[in-house]
């Protein structure tokens, strides 16, 4: 007998969402979740928000700064859009879509969060359910092995140095070579004496040292370089 899907969900999302997870077989635990409204594993979870929940969070700057929780907490964080159409239902609104799609641009395109956009509590559900299997059961996902430019540079060699570093792209490595002297060195070092904070429920709040302040740069990135650097690895190949 397969093991059933798990989903940690807030106790304030909606029932409908809750019961049609459970007709999907999945076993739902309920929790007041701080961060997120759906939790699938260690690294990924899910941030629901409807058109109207957009709107609102927009104008009263709750969005971004859920978002930049999510990011400092999950490796693998996903907005879930339902019924977008919602958002344009008050005239107002109707001309200001260009505010909407800009802040669903900055979140994707430079916050790097997928955006999956769902026009029922249903389909969210059904969506859950998918992530929740990709998540859990063991799937085989192609080895994509990072490129080395072909006329290199002293510096596009740091930047593929440092993109050896967890969630490290070449955008990231840039950043993180200009705020540090353009010196993988300085890098790794402002990482590894960074201290990480921590909210009295033991969940990371913020950055105390080098890496304070940069953007894009929260604890989860942190923790995950300072255990990839400090970690002792005793496992030979074969």
């Amino acid at each position: 007998m397969s093991t059933p899907l798990h989903i940690i969900v807030d106790h304030r999302e909606p029932p409908e969402i809750k019961k049609r997870l459970k007709k999907l077989g999945m076993e739902i635990k309920e929790e007041q979740l701080d961060i997120a409204d759906y939790v699938l594993s260690e690294t990924v979870a899910c941030e629901r928000k409807t058109g109207v929940d957009l709107i609102s969070s927009i104008m009263d700057n709750r969005l971004f700064e859920q978002i930049d929780r999510l990011i400092d907490t999950y490796e693998q964080p996903v907005l879930i859009l339902e019924n977008l159409e919602l958002a344009f239902e008050r005239t107002e609104w109707k001309k200001r879509k260009k505010h909407v799609f800009g802040a669903l641009t900055y979140i994707f395109l430079r916050r790097q969060v997928p955006v999956v956009p769902t026009t029922r509590k249903s389909e969210t559900a059904i969506l859950l359910n998918r992530i929740a299997s990709w998540t859990q059961e063991e799937k085989t996902d192609p080895l994509i092995a990072r490129k080395s430019p072909k006329k290199r540079t002293l510096r596009d060699d740091q930047l593929f140095f440092l993109q050896g570093l967890y969630n490290t792209g070449q955008k990231k490595g840039e950043i993180l070579l200009d705020s540090f002297g353009n010196s993988p060195e300085e890098v790794l070092n402002s990482i590894l004496t960074t201290d990480v904070l921590y909210t009295k429920t033991g969940n990371p709040k913020g950055l105390e040292g080098p890496m304070k302040g940069i953007e894009g740069f929260g604890p989860k990135y942190v923790l995950s370089n300072q255990r990839l650097l400090r970690t002792s690895n005793n496992e030979k190949s074969d």
